[in-house]
Formats: structure tokens, sequence, C-alpha cells
């Protein structure tokens, strides 16, 4: 898949047009940057499918940026980003991927201290050279050491929303082939974990020769950059993307106790083979054996595997020995949320703010998902860089939403903001407009570094507003970009509770925010969640199985999620939604 690659080359013509001080065109490849890596087919594939006009019908993509695409993906090169490189010292690029510091910061470290790497970078802030500059200080350094940090953890490893489709693409190459038998992902990106190391795959295949075919073509697909190692029954490939894959291959008899195995986690593993032990049994990837015989008894299935040694199935995402053995053996495991069990989405946005798409091309998207209910939650007018909406765009926009909900048929279409919790905890608009709307998603969006207990105070005197319905991304981080801010969360999540404020899942992939053992102990004060994704364009629709992943790692049931119910049943969580 070639959409992280073409993605990353037009963030890059961004910041390089910004340190130029060029205006507007920055914000265009910003925004076909994140139309293309929120899309869920090959970005090569539409190329091919259809030319450079298949690439227009993208939101953010015009006849201009749609022609460096077409160049990139014939020619492997852009002429216009290789010029635009070289008005650069070499390796300046790699600067812009370090959370908290933009493309200006970027062009003064250079220009006064001479920076052209992140080593360069780190020295610099080590040396406390940074902190002398105009426009620095200590804490800007401290920043700066904490973003190299984040850097560093982010090329080790991917975000789960684009590591996932790779792997599944894989695996349906993989199952085609008529000498597998089975196929599975295995390791952290079955158990759903919001960044990948690599990705781990299982294959069982009909023969003995099966296996070298398999091996054969595991190792030649198009997008292997190149093969680290090939084996009879193991062999790992780099991806173009950067991403690294290992295929196994099992003896069929033995695939659900491999699944098992290389599914982790390893803390989980330890525990079930201790509880085998006990037990007299032996467990491995190669099935479960009687201690004193050495007589296998189970290896087929995962499920006929855990039965062996006397528990319940286990789901993937919850195998992290916290506490889901125990449950298992005390038969009191989760009924967790369901992928395909959301019934709507309750943050949305269009091209109203900051969305790629209309308002009809949202709502019909949602309808395609079988979705009950949508809402509209465009921004509200503090967030500029998003072109949120004036108090009268607003409520203008409101009754446009409201027009066409009266008109829409086989969806409840919801009217509403995503309004910023101002940093006095007020929200961004008055009282009178916020009872105009079904719905009032709340968002911290400035000020990320105020100290934990202005954070804190900042929260909860939003949630003393009646009309605030959710509280979104609650704690601000955006991974490998920035670290969330400080905030009290258990004053929050009982406060939610008490005030019956809703938490929100984001499901966007830089987001999952938020993130799981927040979540889980969230819901132990009692919180109820909706899962949301934040969507900016249809494609960004399907990241909800992403929250999804989050809710069932953080052992959440349908009840905990307010959008697994039907639309009937929303009155009871919003004050103002009328069926």
């Amino acid at each position: 898949m070639k959409n992280p690659e073409v993605a990353q080359l037009l963030y890059d013509i961004a910041d390089l047009l910004e340190m130029q001080n060029v205006s507007f065109k920055p914000a265009a490849y910003r925004k076909a940057a994140r139309s293309v890596e929120t899309l869920s087919e090959d970005i090569a594939e539409v190329f091919r499918s259809g030319g450079r006009e298949k690439l227009m019908v993208l939101p953010g993509i015009g006849e201009s940026i749609a022609e460096k695409i077409e160049e990139f993906l014939t020619t492997g090169k852009l002429k216009y980003y290789d010029g635009l490189k070289k008005k650069f010292p070499q390796h300046i690029t790699e600067l812009m991927n370090v959370p908290g510091i933009g493309p200006k910061r970027i062009k003064l470290l250079h220009g006064k201290l001479g920076i052209k790497t992140v080593a360069d970078l780190e020295a610099a802030a080590k040396a406390h050279k940074i902190c002398k500059l105009p426009g620095f200080g200590e804490k800007s350094e401290e920043d700066i050491l904490k973003g190299i940090g984040t850097f560093k953890k982010g090329q080790e490893r991917m975000l789960l929303g684009y590591a996932l489709p790779i792997a599944e693409e894989i695996e349906n190459r993989l199952r085609g082939l008529k000498e597998t038998a089975r196929v599975s992902i295995a390791g952290s990106t079955r158990r759903r974990k919001e960044t990948i190391g690599d990705v781990d795959l299982l294959v069982s295949c009909k023969g003995g020769k099966a296996t070298a075919r398999i091996m054969n073509f595991f190792t030649s697909m198009p997008d292997v950059n190149r093969i680290l190692a090939k084996g009879e029954t193991k062999s790992s490939i780099m991806l173009k993307t950067g991403l690294q894959v290992d295929l196994r291959v099992v003896d069929d008899s033995s695939f659900g106790a491999a699944l098992q195995y290389f599914t982790g986690s390893k803390e989980h593993n330890v525990v079930v083979r201790e509880l085998a032990i006990r037990k007299g049994l032996k467990l491995n990837e190669y099935g479960v054996f009687r201690k004193n015989s050495n007589r296998r008894i189970a290896g087929k299935t995962e499920e006929e595997v855990y039965k062996a040694i006397g528990i319940r199935y286990m789901e993937p995402e919850i195998r992290e020995n916290s506490g889901e053995v125990e449950a298992a053996a005390r038969n009191k495991l989760p009924n967790l949320v369901k992928y395909g069990g959301i019934k709507g989405d309750f943050h949305t946005h269009t091209v109203k703010s900051d969305g790629g798409n209309s308002l009809g091309d949202m709502v019909a998207a949602a309808k395609q998902l079988g979705y009950e209910y949508i809402a509209i939650t465009d921004h509200s007018k503090s967030e500029r860089i998003a072109h949120g909406l004036s108090d009268e765009e607003m409520e203008k926009w409101l009754k446009e939403i409201k027009a066409v909900a009266a008109r829409e048929k086989g969806i409840k279409i919801l009217a509403g903001s995503e309004v910023d919790i101002l940093p006095n905890g007020e929200l961004d608009y008055p009282d009178d407009l916020l009872k105009k709307m079904d719905i009032v998603v709340g968002s911290v969006h400035s000020r990320f570094k105020s100290a934990k207990e202005e954070m804190t105070k900042r929260i909860l005197t939003a949630m003393e507003n009646k009309h605030l319905d959710i509280l979104a991304h609650p704690t601000g981080r955006m991974i490998g970009k920035r670290e969330p801010y400080e905030v009290d969360l258990k004053r929050i999540f009982a406060a939610a509770a008490e005030k019956k404020v809703l938490l929100e899942i984001n499901a966007y992939p830089d987001r999952t925010d938020l993130k799981d053992v927040h979540a889980r102990e969230a819901k132990g004060f009692g919180c109820k969640f909706v899962i949301d994704t934040d969507s900016h364009s249809t494609e960004n629709l399907r990241f909800i199985d992403l929250g999804v992943a989050v809710a069932r790692r953080a052992w959440l049931s349908p009840e905990d999620v307010v959008n697994t119910r039907p639309l009937k049943e929303l009155p009871r969580f919003f004050r103002k939604i009328r069926i």
C-alpha cells in the first residue's frame, strides 16, 4: 500500500513550503496528505483504475497535486519535491517529524545553530544551546528533548490504523493461494494494540511442497523492499513502508496452538502456561500435551487449547495478563462490544469547517454503513485553523442541517458542533446557541502545556455546563506527535459519571483517545462512553473499528457504549435529542 509514502511526501512538501514562508499552499498539501493517509484503498490502485481524474475525486486533491502524485506513483520520484529539498541542507526534512518543532523553528535553529539532523538537535538541547535563542527557553528545550523521544518511539512502531490494512491485505493474498489451508494475523496486530512493531502472520498449508511455494510468493510480493530472512518455515521481509512482516508456516494440526502462542501477549502466555503445568499439562506452540505421556490432547484450534487446560476462550484484545485468565477460570469474562455493533457516529466534520466532504456525502456514507444516526459537528469559532464557524454561521448551519434532516429518509441526522473548551472552562458558543444543538461535543484544542491543576479545572468547569454532552479525545494526545496534556483523570471521570457527560473513545488512528487503560479505569467510576471517528472525510468513517478495538481492550460491553444503542434509546442519554 503506497498511502503512507504518498501522504508523507505531501506532508514534507507542506513543511518545506512553510519554511520558505509560502502562503496557502502548505495547508492545501496537508489537507491532501490527510486525505491520502486515511484512504481505505491503495492510492496506487485508485490511480491505476482511473488515472489522474480518479485521484482528483479524492477530497483536497486538485489537478496540481494529482499531477504530482501521478509522477511519484509512475516514476518513484517527484522533481518538484527534489527541487524544494535542494534549497535546504540534506536530512533537514527528518527534523519535521519531531513533535513540537514546526517549520519556522527548524529554519531558525538551522540559521542560528547550524542544526541539520535530529542528532544535531538532541546534542544542542543537551548542551543547553537552544534555551539561549530568542523565543525559546529552558521549558522549550525540555519539550524538544521529549519530542525527540516521541520521534524515536514513532520510528520503531507504526499506528495500528495504518499497519492493520497492510496486514489484512497480505493475509488475503495468502488466503487466495491454493496451497494454504488456514491463514491468520497474529501478534500485537491481532490483539489490536495501538501501535505495531512488526506484523506476524501464520499459515498452515496443504502438502509438503506447498511450504516452499508459499514462501516464494511471500518474499517476492511487489511491495517487498528487502528480504531479511528466508527459510522453510519462517521468512521475514521489510516492506517499502518500513514495516517488517514475519511469516511462519505451521502444521495444520497445530495451527490453534501456534496462533495462541504467537498472538501473545508474553505475559498472558506465561500465566496460561503456569496454569497448564499445575494441571499436569505442557503447553507450547505445537499443542497441549500430557506431561507424563507426552500425548497431544489439543492444538488444532485456540478454543480447544484453552478448553484442554480448563478455561474459556479469551478474545485476543484482552490477552494482557490483566485479570482475563482468572476471569476465564471463574466463567466471568466480559461480554465485549462487537465489531459491527456500532449504530451511529457522534463526531464528524464536513466542508463547512475543515472536512473534505459535503453534508450529503457524509450522510450517504453513514447510510452505506447501515447506521441509524450520524451527528454533524463542525468546529466552533476559536478553531480558526480549522475554519471554525462564527455564532451567526453556526446558527445558519444548524438550520441547514435540520432542513436536510427533515427530508432525509432512513437515517437520523443530528445537528451539533465540536465546541472548544476555552482556557477558562467556558464553551466557545453562548448557551442560547448551544441549546439549539441536538448534540454538543466539547474539546480542548489549545494551551496543551498548561499545568495539571489548570487543565483539570478547565475541563471540570466545562462539564458544569448542562449543554455539554460528550467530552471528546479527553487527553489530547496525538500518538508520535504530541504527548497527552497533564490532567487529573480520576477527577474528570468522577465528574463525568456524576454529570452524565459521555466520554469519547476517539477512533482516529493517531488519537485512539481515551486509551484502553484509561477507559477501563473510567468504567470503574460508572462512566458511559461513545466511540466516534472524528471523521474529516467519508473515508474516515471506517476508523470506527479502531475505536471498538480500544473499547474491547478496555473490557467495555455494549451496555457501556451509547452508540451501540438503537436510535429510539438516544433520548435516555441526550437531553435535546427528540425522536
